[in-house]
Order: C-alpha cells, then sequence, then structure tokens
C-alpha cells in the first residue's frame, strides 16, 4: 500500500483531477548555473502532505513556483534515485549536502533505501508473472552514467562498480557528438516511449547521470464507460472530458473536508484519489476502510516537463548548493573536477478504463570545473630593484633581451 511508486500516482492524480485545464504561467528564465539560488519559498508545513520530508517539500515547491493552477505531475522516486548516483560519487560537503536533501544521515542508509525501492520491482515481478516482455504489465526502475569522452576526466573504476552493484547502473561511453542521442533513445526505450527525448544539446557535458521509471499496472476491478462528462475546474468554469466509472468494495474515507479512495492495480500497485484538502493525507490513508463505492473520475493524460532548472531551485532553496559550484566534490565519481549543470526531469501518466500506464525520467548534466589549485602560492614582490632578461628558443635559447629596474 505505501510502495513508493504510490507517490507518484498519488500526486499526479490530486493535481490532475482538481485542477483546471488553465493556461500556463510565463516558463521561468534559464538563469546561468551561477545564479541558481535559494528562492523564497515557504516549505515550514510541507511535510503535512504525509509523505517523506523530500517528496513533500518538493511537491510544495513546484506548486509555490508556478505549478499550483496547472495540471502536473512528478516523480519524486526518479529525482530521489538519479540525486543518489550523484552522491554515489560525492565527498565532503558535496556529501553531506545531498544526503541531507534526501533525508539520508548517511551514504549506507541511502543505498539500503534502493534496495527496498528494488524489491518492491521485484516483487510487481513476481505478483504479475512476467517481466513486461509481453507489452501488458510491467514496472521498472533503471539508472545509466554516461561519459562523454571529448569532456576532460573519466569515471573511476570503482564508481562504476559502485553503481553498478547498488543501483544496477548501465555504464556508457559517447563522443561528443553522439551522447545527446544516445542519452534520448536508451531513456526512449526504457520508457516504452512515453519520453523519446529527456535531454537537450548535450555535448559539452562532461557526464550525465540518468535514472527512469516505466509502469503498466491494469486494475483489478476494469472500468467502463461512464455517461458524465462535466468536468469543473478550479477556476469554476465547465469542461467537457470523458469520463469512466465501477462501483466495486474500495478502501475509502471521508470527513468534511475530504473523501479518499484506494484503487487497486495489479502486481501490488495502488492508486489513492483524494478530493478536497489533502492536508494530513498519511493519517486519514491509514483509516481507510472497505466498502461499496460507486467511483467516477475522468480518464487522463498529464505530461509534464522541468526544464527550466526548477529542480535545481528546489536543491539550492533546500540547503543543496555545493553541487552547482566549481568547488563541488565528486572526486569518487571522476577523475576531473565535475558540478552539476543542470537537472531536468519528464514525466508522463495515463489513465484510462484499462488502467495506468506512467513514465519519468531524470538527467543529472554535469559540466568540467575549473580545476582546483590547492597549492599555497610563493610571493614574489617586485618593490625594489629587479633584472630582467628575454631569450628566444628552449634548447639553446638565445638572450634578446636584458634590462633592469632599479627606479
Amino acid at each position: 500500500m505505501k510502495k513508493l511508486i504510490s507517490i507518484l500516482l498519488i500526486l499526479c492524480l490530486t493535481a490532475a483531477l482538481f485542477t483546471g485545464c488553465q493556461s500556463s504561467p510565463p516558463a521561468q528564465t534559464v538563469s546561468p548555473r551561477a545564479e541558481i539560488k535559494p528562492l523564497s519559498v515557504d516549505l515550514s508545513n510541507a511535510a503535512d502532505i504525509g509523505l517523506s520530508s523530500f517528496d513533500s517539500r518538493l511537491i510544495e515547491f513546484l506548486k509555490q513556483t508556478g505549478k499550483a493552477n496547472e495540471n502536473f505531475a512528478v516523480s519524486p522516486l526518479s529525482f530521489k534515485a538519479a540525486l543518489a548516483l550523484a552522491a554515489s560519487g560525492a565527498e565532503g560537503e558535496t556529501l553531506d549536502q545531498l544526503l541531507s536533501v534526501m533525508g539520508f544521515s548517511s551514504r549506507e542508509e541511502m543505498d539500503a533505501w534502493y534496495q527496498t525501492v528494488l524489491a518492491n520491482v521485484d516483487q510487481f515481478a513476481k505478483f504479475t508473472g512476467n517481466f513486461g516482455q509481453d507489452g501488458r504489465d510491467a514496472y521498472q526502475i533503471v539508472n545509466s552514467i554516461w561519459q562523454n569522452t571529448a569532456a576532460q576526466g573519466e569515471f573511476l573504476e570503482s564508481y562504476r562498480k559502485l553503481v553498478e552493484e547498488i543501483y544496477r547502473a548501465e555504464a556508457y561511453s559517447e563522443a561528443a557528438e553522439r551522447i545527446t542521442a544516445a542519452v534520448n533513445a536508451w531513456v526512449n526505450e526504457k520508457t516504452n516511449g512515453l519520453i523519446p527525448q529527456i535531454i537537450g544539446n548535450a555535448a559539452d557535458s562532461a557526464a550525465i547521470l540518468v535514472n527512469a521509471i516505466y509502469l503498466k499496472a491494469a486494475w483489478l476491478d476494469q472500468f467502463h464507460e461512464s455517461e458524465q462528462t462535466e468536468f469543473t475546474t478550479a477556476a469554476g468554469s465547465t469542461v467537457q472530458k470523458p469520463f469512466m466509472e465501477q462501483t466495486h468494495r474500495y478502501r475509502y474515507y471521508e470527513d468534511e473536508v475530504c473523501q479518499i479512495v484506494v484503487l487497486e492495480l495489479d502486481g501490488g500497485i495502488s492508486m489513492a484519489l483524494v478530493l478536497g484538502d489533502d492536508t494530513g493525507f498519511s493519517a486519514k490513508l491509514n483509516r481507510t476502510e472497505s466498502r461499496k463505492v460507486r467511483v467516477v473520475m475522468p480518464k487522463f493524460e498529464v505530461e509534464t516537463s522541468f526544464d527550466q532548472r526548477e529542480l535545481c531551485s528546489f536543491l539550492a532553496t533546500s540547503g543543496c548548493e555545493k553541487i552547482f559550484r566549481d568547488s563541488a566534490d565528486f572526486s569518487s565519481m571522476f577523475t576531473a573536477p565535475i558540478y552539476v549543470d543542470d537537472i531536468i526531469q519528464k514525466a508522463k501518466v495515463k489513465v484510462d478504463e484499462e488502467g495506468l500506464e506512467a513514465a519519468a525520467a531524470t538527467a543529472i548534466i554535469t559540466k568540467n570545473a575549473a580545476a582546483l589549485d590547492t597549492e599555497e602560492p610563493a610571493l614574489f614582490l617586485a618593490d625594489r630593484p629587479f633584472t630582467f632578461y628575454v631569450f628566444n628558443g628552449e634548447e639553446a635559447p638565445e638572450l634578446l633581451f636584458w634590462g633592469q629596474i632599479l627606479n
């Protein structure tokens, strides 16, 4: 019931069902890396949503920075998994900030969390009796790391082995002119075509860390077409939508401010729908009871791109700024200094009478940083008379000029 994937499903349904089809606010201006700074966003009560602190803060941040009045979907799990790939190669303050923003006290705790994620994926396959190869039910979470052969440095072998063992990450090396197409092709394949492209031109990148999630599951009790067609938007206007419905015994809760119904899908996946105020959701979810419910809901498809540095700003707002600086320490990942230049996520969710199909991909794009020079400089203070020599050649230099400065 509390599988990690439910985070994505709960969020996208809450947003998609109960916000209107209004025009989006102007896109945020893409700022240079140096201008990624904390925003004045109040995340003080974000955890009241009932999810983990990372999930709740991310959702609240996105609402407060332009998404509150539009349909959107986000995958906190995909974002967190990509950050875990970064943290696996970080050290010092860079590692501390990454662990803190994700809610972990140590790298070991982060690794253990991801093993739980993988266990849930494996359990889905056991429940459904297949691994999605027949085009029916499927659930996978996969990772990859990409090195640009034109950049300075390369992945450490120890890092490659670590993320392969713990995060099942595939490692690739691509030329600058090929890396963009290769990453996009990988994401397209892993998301079954729902996300055909995740990044733009990445020819100047150093390394790219990618996570992809794909889920396809059928309702345990299939829906059928409904006569309902009207949907009232958040602004109060009425629009026409195709609806579906089903009457069955579901886990259900209601009070004076909200209704919650839990729909079951194959493989142990659940989808919770919330009408009204979702404050205190977790506690109310635990109070749901089985009862006969007629569920009438619109079929929908929601697709969202976070490609205007929203995720970078979220991390900066949450105190994770070091990764965006030249002084970022990824010394356990890469042989040359690198910093995070951008983080992009795309998510898509489709719901109809048969079930749910959803995908998300997150890419962390790094670039070479200016090399850090830690040597203490000697002092040459020419504040007294000195001489100078000008030579040509190196092996047998000839003195071209000599001079002195005495006053």
